[in-house]
């Protein structure tokens, strides 16, 4: 065999291999043999057919067999010969095959992992700032306060409504002549009415019933198709309710899952303190690979973009499903490029940490492999490790996790290397002010 290499692009090859005649008739022989126990070649009994007939009423088959067998073995050896990173399957751009004359000649086209030219200096030393930010009670009470309103109930109450209560109404619009009708429930406050309707509804009592009429102001998102247009709302208020937070005590405590109140105050202020440590992590990564995409040029790969995209794509129009929204009705091309951006920069960061890890010589050893496997056990598997490691074995994902592991090794590596600077959160708040 020989073979030649052309550089397309920085992650695009262009190889060409044109088989020796001798190995290629080997090769066919062999094709031929296996082909003849079962062709029927008229004149001949099954198994009988000489090799010279066989090539003559079955070219196509043993060209489509040389694709499948010799090509690949062959590509192996030109891609370990040249220390190319394949990153998909090669397409075929030109095939030659002249069965009778034992000639095969094939061009590919490879994509492979980039060369990124990164230095030490590169890397190490960057300087960085950390925004630390104390976790304290008050932080906790918001947090339960948050929860007191999950749990809070609504009381009717004969007064005068005011902004925090809810408030039910049936209505009729006419917009341009147009009638719509129907009937609602709102917190007043929570800009959940048209502004013009709120300000007539705000402050009275239940069976009150009023009509205002006014031009809607130059805004869709606000007033829809109203917007711009004359708008007359009869509306009658059915109700009006008051919301009446559960007393935060043992028995509130043990409703959301924990065994007492100081349990679940001492429970959230460690998640606090975790989510903190988490937000000062991602800060500080963020800023360091910042800085060095800024000195490295590295040239995304067609096939790591698309996938890219399209896992962020599907996650875009998961969260947009979750919010109500039908997903159906949207264009999926409007969500690949808004997605594009971001998923272009996420291929770049994972080839620099890949790069980083080469050089700082990182590895991925069975027991990271594990701990890693056990969190995502005690995620998404009830902390069954073994059905875990089952199901990324026969999905095909544990070099994914491999690789997610080695990129944070990297992004820790980088953290140690970098020079942080702590800054208060209130001291760097009151700078951007």
């Amino acid at each position: 065999m020989t073979y030649t290499v052309e550089k397309v692009n920085d992650v695009v090859l262009r190889v060409k291999i044109v088989g020796e005649p001798q190995e290629i008739e080997k090769e066919i022989n062999e094709i031929c043999k296996e082909i003849r126990k079962t062709a029927k070649v008229p004149g001949f009994r099954p198994g009988k057919a000489p090799v010279n007939i066989i090539k003559k009423y079955y070219e196509d088959t043993i060209r489509d067999s040389l694709v499948r067998s010799y090509v690949p073995v062959k590509l192996q050896e030109v891609v370990e010969k040249e220390n190319i990173q394949l990153l998909s399957d090669p397409g075929i751009e030109d095939l030659q095959c002249d069965v009778k004359n034992n000639a095969f000649e094939v061009t590919l086209i490879l994509e492979k992992k980039p060369e990124i030219e990164l230095k030490p200096e590169d890397y190490k030393s960057i300087k960085v700032k950390k925004t630390v930010r104390e976790i304290t009670d008050e932080d906790v009470e918001k947090v339960i306060e948050g929860m007191r309103n999950q749990l809070a109930t609504w009381k009717e109450v004969e007064r005068e409504a005011k902004e925090g209560d809810l408030v039910e109404i049936e209505y009729t619009t006419t917009i341009e002549g147009k009638e719509n009708s129907g009937s609602v429930a709102v917190v007043l406050g929570e800009k959940q009415l048209w502004p013009e309707v709120e300000k007539e509804v705000l402050g009275k009592k239940a069976g009150y019933e009023g009509e205002i009429t006014f031009k809607a102001p130059e805004d869709e998102k606000v007033y829809g198709d109203a917007a711009g247009k004359e708008v007359t709302v009869k509306f009658k208020v059915k109700a009006v309710k008051e919301k009446e937070l559960p007393e935060v005590n043992d028995e509130f405590a043990k409703k959301l899952g924990f065994e007492s109140v100081e349990d679940m105050k001492s429970k959230i202020k460690q998640d606090l303190i975790d989510a903190e440590k988490n937000r000062q992590q991602e800060e500080v990564e963020d800023q360091i690979v910042e800085e060095i995409l800024k000195k490295v040029n590295i040239p995304v790969p067609p096939s790591m973009l698309d996938l890219e995209i399209r896992a962020q794509a599907e996650a875009q129009l998961r969260r947009l499903a979750q919010f109500g929204v039908d997903v159906n009705q949207i264009n999926p091309q409007t969500v690949v490029e808004m997605v594009r951006p971001t998923a272009e920069k996420t291929v770049k960061v994972k080839l620099l940490l890949e790069k980083v890890a080469e050089l700082e010589g990182l590895e991925v050893t069975d027991e990271d492999l594990d701990k890693e496997i056990e969190k995502l056990a005690q995620a998404a598997f009830g902390g069954d490790y073994v059905q875990a490691r089952q199901s990324l074995e026969e999905r095909g994902l544990i070099n994914m996790i491999k690789q997610d592991v080695l990129r944070q090794k990297a992004l820790d590596r980088l953290i140690e290397l970098a020079e942080v600077e702590e800054v208060p959160a209130e001291k760097e708040e009151k700078k951007e002010e």
